[in-house]
C-alpha cells in the first residue's frame, strides 16, 4: 500500500505531461501555454483576446495544479491586471463567495483566491460542491490527509508572493480545503478549462450568466451587468440595474449606508477594460519591466521584416515535418 500511495505523484506528473502533449496538436485558439522547467504541475500561459469585450488584449497567466488534480480544481492566476468579473485584483486578497441553502456564505482562509486568482465556480460548478462538515468532524478518522476513501488534503498556508504579484505557491487554493467534495465520473481536462477561461474574455453570453455567487470581484460583475443593461440587454432574474436584488423596499433606515449593487456603475466597465486592456499592450508589459522576470514565454519586440521571416522560417519547417 505505502508504495502504492508514493507512486502516486508520479502518475499525476506523468497525467500533466499527456495533457500538455495533447495540447501541443490541439490548443483553444489564442491560448498558448508552455511548463516550467523541471516542474510540469505549474504552467505559464499567455492569452490572445482576438474577438469580443476584452479584445485585444494579452494576457498572462499560470496555472498550478495540485496532487489530485483533476479530481480537485487547478489554481488559476493572472499576473495582467484585468478588470474581470472572474479575476481577483491583484491588488486585494479577497474571498470567493460560495452559495449554500440560506444564502451566500463567506469562504474559508483554505477557499480564498489569491489577488489575479480566476474563479472557476461558474464553468466547473462539480469541483465545488461542500461536503458535509458535520461527518468529517464526527468521523475522527484522518490518516495521511484520507478519511473514508475521500480525499481531505491538509490545509496549506495562504500563498506566497512573488515580486511581480503572482503566487509563488503551488497547488488548489480551493481544491485544497478540506470542506469541498472531489469531482467524480468524467475527468475535465485542462483543455475544457483552457476553453472556458477563453470564454470568459470573448463571450458576452458567457460573461451575462455567470451568477454573483461565482464572482472572484463582485465589483466588476456588477459593472458588466450595468454595460449590458445600459446597452439594451435584458436580465431575466428580479434585480436592481446592477444586480442587487431589492428584498423590502418598505423598510426605510435613516440614512443608510449605499450597498454595491444601489452604487452607480454607469461607465465604470468601459472606463476600467480600456484601461486595463491598453496596459496589458504597453511595451513594460509584453517585453520587459513588469513582471517579465517571472514569466516563462517572453516576447520579443521585432520589426515587421523580421517577423515575415520568422513565418516563413516556421511554415517552412512545418512543410519538412509533413
Amino acid at each position: 500500500m505505502a508504495s502504492k500511495l508514493s507512486s502516486l505523484p508520479a502518475l499525476r506528473r506523468q497525467h500533466l505531461l499527456v495533457e500538455f502533449a495533447g495540447l501541443k496538436q490541439a490548443c483553444p485558439e489564442g491560448v498558448f501555454v508552455s511548463l516550467t522547467p523541471g516542474d510540469p504541475s505549474l504552467w505559464s500561459g499567455v492569452l490572445f483576446v482576438r474577438d469580443g469585450p476584452y479584445a485585444p488584449a494579452v494576457l498572462r497567466f499560470q496555472i498550478s495544479f495540485p496532487d489530485s488534480y483533476p479530481r480537485l480544481p487547478p489554481l488559476v492566476t493572472f499576473s495582467t491586471d484585468m478588470f474581470h468579473p472572474l479575476i481577483t485584483p491583484l491588488s486585494t486578497y479577497m474571498y470567493s463567495t460560495d452559495v449554500q441553502d440560506n444564502g451566500t456564505v463567506s469562504a474559508t482562509d483554505a477557499e480564498r483566491l489569491p489577488p489575479g486568482g480566476f474563479s472557476l465556480r461558474h464553468g466547473f460548478p462539480g469541483w465545488f460542491r461542500r461536503s458535509s462538515r458535520s461527518q468529517n468532524v464526527s468521523s475522527g478518522r484522518q490518516s495521511s490527509g484520507q478519511q473514508d476513501g475521500i480525499q481531505t488534503p491538509h490545509r496549506p498556508p495562504p500563498p506566497s508572493m512573488s515580486s511581480a504579484g503572482t503566487p509563488g505557491s503551488k497547488g488548489s487554493a480551493v481544491g485544497a480545503s478540506p470542506g469541498f467534495a472531489e469531482t467524480k465520473g468524467n475527468e475535465i481536462s485542462t483543455y475544457e478549462v483552457l476553453r472556458y477561461i477563453r470564454s470568459t474574455f470573448n463571450d458576452d453570453d458567457v460573461l451575462d450568466s455567470v451568477p454573483i455567487e461565482a464572482a472572484g470581484n463582485p465589483g466588476a460583475w456588477r459593472a458588466w451587468r450595468q454595460y449590458r443593461i445600459d446597452n439594451g440587454k435584458v436580465f431575466s432574474e428580479t434585480t436592481s440595474s446592477a444586480g442587487a436584488t431589492d428584498t423590502n423596499p418598505e423598510v426605510k433606515t435613516p440614512d443608510p449606508a449605499r450597498k454595491p449593487g444601489e452604487w452607480n456603475w454607469e461607465g465604470v466597465w468601459e472606463e476600467r477594460v480600456k484601461k486595463a486592456v491598453t496596459a496589458s499592450l504597453s511595451e513594460p508589459v509584453l517585453y520587459g519591466g513588469v513582471g517579465a522576470a517571472d514569466d516563462v514565454i517572453r516576447f520579443l519586440s521585432m520589426e515587421d521584416n523580421d517577423v515575415d521571416v520568422v513565418k516563413d522560417n516556421l511554415l517552412r519547417t512545418l512543410d519538412n515535418e509533413s
